[in-house]
Formats: C-alpha cells, structure tokens, sequence
C-alpha cells in the first residue's frame, strides 16, 4: 500500500509538519496524525488550502483530490474573521483557517483598488506587533483559541544605501 505524505499546519503551531498516512487515509487519520504533533483535536476540522468546506471525519482524502505532498489544516475554528487594515481604512472578512496569508493580502489588494505595483511594496504584518509571516503561512497557525486575526497592511521594509 502506498503512503501520502503531507504538510500539516493547525491551530497556534507555526511550524510545519510532515505526516504519512495510507494512501487510504480519511480525515479522521490526519486527526490523529495533527493530535500526535500537540494539536487540540476535539471539535476540530480537516481542511484544504483555500476550500471553504471542510472534509467530513470519515471522508476519504483521496475523493476530495489529495494526493502526496498536499496541505492540510487542522482547526476548530470553520471560518476566521480577519480584520484588515490599511492607513485609515479598515475592512473585514471571512476565510477558512487553511486560507495563506497571500490569499488574504490578495482579497485585501482587490478590495483596496490597490495597484499591483503598490501592492509589491506591500506585507501583511499582524496587527499590534512587528511579525510579517511568509506568504504562504496558514492564516489559522497564527492563532491559539481564537476565529479572529487583525493584519495591517504595511510598507516593505526598504535598506536604502
């Protein structure tokens, strides 16, 4: 029997991990898989990057196209509300916790009638502090307990010389 090995992100863990599963591996396997690297599991949900519904706890991965080297998330949380900022406009969405931080800033952008020239000069930073995750960190490793995450869209820092 084959195995899939995939990258896991979930709830308050930043790091990603790497798990193997059969190749007939249902989400309640990555439940288990995510519950062995600390994850909180109860109540929780599987996810895939950027799909809205999350995967039923005995649905096959394999029906929903998940193949080896895949993304999943673990989250309690079904949606996150995302509160973004930019000078003096604050706007709000939804998005599933495995959502990356460029999908956010992507939505942000759009949103803004920001310039894509503008927007390269520009990083999601998470409000009240100095971090500017990678863009392809999921929005829901960033939180611990919670379905809510502020960003302020920020300059680039620039090394002038």
């Amino acid at each position: 029997m084959s195995e899939l090995k995939l990258f896991l992100q979930f709830e308050g863990h930043r790091p990603i991990e790497l798990i193997q599963l059969p190749e007939s591996a249902t989400a309640g396997d990555v439940l288990r898989a995510a519950a062995g690297h600390g994850a909180i599991v109860e109540e929780a949900f599987v996810f895939l990057v950027d799909i809205e519904e999350p995967l039923g706890p005995d649905e096959f991965l394999h029906a929903r196209g998940v193949k080896d080297r895949h993304r999943v998330h673990v989250h309690r949380c079904r949606k996150m509300k995302v509160a973004l900022t930019f000078v003096d406009t604050t706007a709000h969405h939804q998005f599933v916790p495995s959502a990356t931080v460029e999908t956010v800033k992507r939505w942000f952008v759009h949103h803004l009638k920001m310039s894509s020239v503008d927007a390269a000069e520009h990083v999601l930073q998470v409000s009240g502090t100095t971090e500017r995750p990678d863009p392809d960190v999921q929005i829901g490793s960033l939180v611990h307990g919670a379905c809510a995450l502020a960003f302020t869209l920020v300059p680039t820092k620039r090394i002038e010389g």
